[in-house]
């Protein structure tokens, strides 16, 4: 690992335009990849509908490989990104192709999946896109290695004190609870899942209709038992 950064090191000071610009192509993953994405998505957006009133807007919503505008590298110029998912706390044309840091607001929370081309400058605290996202304003920052090949452990995070990023936690429960959103983070099978803040754990891809067949059998079985009682007592 300390080659690894090292090397890292040397590679970004020899190149004066780290990080570089997402592009389309860089940002597109493997099937892995992307259902990370989209039930870390999935999950952040439901967790925001618990518990409102009809015509109530959620308290955020997360969006997904956007262009996000106005990042700055350490020497000054401006790049774009397109954040595996990031988090906003307030409503965002949802037709845009881009959200500008300056006009939008930064996200409060962003995560990305590391992957062979973005993961250097998703991991560079210092020069990469953890310093930028730091100095734009994003709280919290997390990273998601499914395989193990990039960071030498699965989930790495942090949150914006003193300046910069330091290291976020888990709590005594295991997971890293956000203080932006009403959402903790826990791994699970190397996949992370999104809990609401009083524990609920939110479905993923392939688990909705899993547990509407349960949901739907214990409704049966409480029916049969309820006609059963009611037997009972015409008896």
């Amino acid at each position: 690992m300390a080659s690894e950064t090292r090397a890292r090191s040397q590679l970004t000071a020899r190149d004066p335009a780290w990080p570089p610009h997402d592009t389309e192509e860089s940002v597109l993953g493997t099937d892995l990849h992307q259902a990370a994405i989209t039930n870390l998505r999935w999950g952040i957006n439901e967790a925001a509908q618990i518990g409102l009133a009809v015509g109530q807007h959620a308290p955020w919503r997360a969006y997904s490989q956007t262009a996000l505008l106005g990042c700055r590298r350490p020497e000054g110029s401006l790049y774009r990104t397109y954040p595996d998912v990031f988090v906003h706390t307030r409503p965002l044309d949802r037709t845009r192709g881009s959200t500008v840091i300056a006009t939008d607001g930064p996200p409060a929370l962003i995560i990305e999946i590391l992957s062979e081309a973005t993961y250097e400058a998703d991991l560079d605290l210092d020069r990469g896109k953890g310093w930028s996202y730091a100095d734009a304003g994003v709280r919290e920052y997390l990273t998601l290695d499914q395989t193990g090949c990039f960071a030498g452990e699965p989930l790495r995070a942090w949150r914006f004190a003193d300046g910069r990023y330091q290291p976020w936690l888990p709590e005594a429960d295991g997971r890293c609870h956000s203080a932006t959103i009403g959402v903790a983070f826990a791994l699970e099978d190397d996949e992370l899942i999104v809990y609401t803040r009083d524990g609920r754990r939110m479905l993923r891809e392939g688990e909705v209709e899993e547990e509407r067949s349960r949901l739907r059998a214990e409704y049966e079985e409480e029916i049969a038992r309820l006609r059963r009682l009611l037997d009972e007592r015409s008896e």
